[in-house]
């Protein structure tokens, strides 16, 4: 074999120099790590090499390779949190990443060592994903063990006990990739919630697949459970957030199909239940599968809810693994007098103040008060403007936070599509116009 050939001609360290860049060097991806293993273990068994001088090299430079790809990706993570989206670099395709290797690190690490392609550039996104260092190095450790001395030893022994073994080389490094990457396979299609994460993530990372979301606030309507199950038949959209009254939640959960389940207020303790008279805690919502959170709408802040309030409630729902949607806004005589930014600002700094985990996901919805169920919204134009600068303050606080922002203020079947078809605004917070789905969904 051509590969035989070229171990004995690159020597060790050839060898060592393949598995170093295929570890974590980004342009190693293509090199044969499996089958230059496997075959070097042959040939140590050939008496070409020696099998000990071959597994501490191979162990080393695996582990010293996929450092080097963590480094790397540590690196250069900022960097690209800061460039704008194209179409082959999605922001969110990072966060999704980081909340990958939240939950999946360890097992990551190891199984992509038996992925071919994959191995290179797993502790890259690792990297990236501010993996705990000293797990992943445990894990990189552990890893390099298995995969190095694991293919190098099966050539070794196969080599001495199976003769005229270099004529089944190829077949046998074939079933090695297999054998390695049926577990994962068969982890992801098994468990549930395993397999939807996987789809997830998949998706995410597929240019132009990201739809823009639209969430509706129900608000105070409708008066009956009929009329509310109806309106939530006619919601249940891929792309829809469905915000019912608290009482509904439970029998519109069991009608959408598609949309994801929101609430309009949380209890702004994290509590499981108590002597709360009227309050609904995270827990209780999490239960009914609720996914969103509305948070800080001027309906409530004008009824007395402060911005310590809503930065404890956004810490609660973050906390119970759902998604917060932040309401910010300005009345008119603060449009008026120009101290827009300045509102927003105030307002996003304390709010967001009690944010311990910077990787998980927000929506921010820009909701000028003025425009709210005024008939009046906010142009187009403007609404870009005001989001990109939200964007921009909420990235210099808050680098590695999943930021989405929607436009929310009097959008209604006739001037949706001018907010939706504008790339920086990610969705919109639809109000009085969500009682007539049928409107908005055509």
């Amino acid at each position: 074999m051509d590969l035989i050939s070229l171990i004995k001609t690159v020597g060790y360290a050839g060898v060592f120099l393949v598995i170093f860049i295929e570890s974590g060097v980004f342009f190693g991806f293509f090199f044969p790590g499996d089958s230059l293993l496997f075959t070097a273990g042959f040939l140590a068994s050939q008496g070409f090499m020696n099998i000990w001088v071959l597994i501490i090299g191979v162990v080393i430079s695996a582990v010293a390779g996929v450092s080097v790809g963590y480094a790397f990706g540590f690196k250069i993570g900022p960097m690209i949190f800061k460039r704008e989206d194209s179409l082959f670099f999605h922001k969110d395709n990072l966060v999704h990443t980081q909340h990958f290797y939240e939950q999946y690190g360890k097992k990551a690490i190891i199984l992509a060592r038996f992925m071919p392609g994959i191995r290179t550039f797993a502790p890259i996104l690792a990297g990236v994903g501010k993996m705990n260092y000293s797990v992943f190095f445990l894990y990189n450790v552990i890893g390099g063990l298995l995969w190095g001395a694991g293919l190098s030893l099966s050539g070794y022994y196969l080599g001495n006990t199976i003769p005229n073994i270099d004529k089944y080389i190829l077949p046998i490094i074939l079933l090695i990739i297999f054998v390695s990457v049926l577990p994962t396979f068969i982890h992801i299609f098994k468990e549930k919630s395993a397999r939807e994460k996987a789809m997830k993530l998949i998706k995410n990372m597929m240019p132009g697949k990201n739809k823009k979301i639209l969430a509706l606030n129900w608000k105070m309507n409708p008066e009956s459970l009929t009329e509310a199950l109806v309106i939530a038949k006619s919601s249940d959209h891929k792309n829809a957030i469905v915000i019912p009254p608290s009482i509904f939640i439970s029998e519109v959960a069991r009608i959408l199909k598609r949309a994801k389940l929101g609430a309009q207020d949380v209890f702004y303790k994290e509590v499981e239940k108590g002597p709360y008279t009227g309050a609904v805690s995270a827990k209780e919502l999490k239960n009914l599968d609720v996914k969103y959170v509305i948070v800080g709408h001027s309906e409530k802040r004008a009824m007395g809810e402060t911005d310590e309030l809503i930065s404890q409630k956004i810490k609660t729902v973050l906390d119970n693994d759902m998604i917060p949607i932040l309401c910010v806004g300005e009345n008119l005589i603060q449009h008026k007098n120009g101290s827009t930014k300045k509102i927003l600002e105030d307002q996003l700094k304390s709010d967001l103040v009690l944010i311990d985990d910077l990787k998980k996901q927000i929506i921010i919805a820009y909701e000028p008060i003025w425009a709210i169920g005024s008939g009046n919204p906010e142009t187009p134009e403007n609404a870009v403007e005001t989001i990109n600068y939200i964007k921009s303050s909420i990235k210099k606080e808050h680098p590695y936070l999943d930021i989405k922002v929607f436009y929310g203020g009097s959008v209604v079947s006739q001037n949706i599509a001018d907010f939706l078809k504008r790339k920086e605004i990610d969705g919109v917070l639809i109000g009085g116009a969500s009682l007539k789905p049928e409107t908005i969904f055509k």
